[in-house]
């Protein structure tokens, strides 16, 4: 064997590398992670949507716990109303019922919200995801 053929493809008599034996192997792996890859993508735009929603919600729970520690409070039907409004903007099936305004003590709040988000994946799977916000903090005037 004369040293120019060393390192070659097996089988191969013009000098050239063949590959044939692992070509199924890499295509096999590459279809794995592309699926992977896919399947973690369609998930993140299935989730992150709800998520964030979920978190701007919590945020305007907090917001309506600051206003009413302030001296421009509302009433307990004026905070479910607005948060129903809220929730509606961000896309969440919050209800007037799944809103609920305590006062613990005479100078504290306590808002909390149950409600569940019903997300579809492809093949008519639906997973129910539930979330239970709240806020508190005391009243100062």
């Amino acid at each position: 064997m004369s040293k120019s053929g060393r390192g070659r493809g097996v089988g191969s008599s013009s000098g050239r590398l063949s590959w044939r034996h692992e070509a199924g192997k890499a295509s096999l792996r590459g279809l794995i992670a592309l699926l992977l890859v896919g399947s973690v993508v369609y998930v993140g735009f299935k989730v992150l949507p709800v998520r964030t929603a979920a978190y701007q919600f919590q945020d305007a729970l907090r917001d309506e716990v600051l206003l009413a520690a302030s001296r421009r409070r509302k009433p307990d039907d004026d905070i479910k109303r607005s948060l129903v409004e809220i929730a509606a903007e961000l896309g969440l099936p919050v209800t007037h019922s799944a809103i609920a305004v305590r006062h613990p003590g005479r100078k504290y709040i306590v808002i909390e919200a149950d409600y569940t988000v019903d997300i579809e994946f492809v093949g008519g799977y639906v997973y129910s995801w539930q979330f239970t916000p709240s806020a508190e903090g005391p009243i100062i005037y």
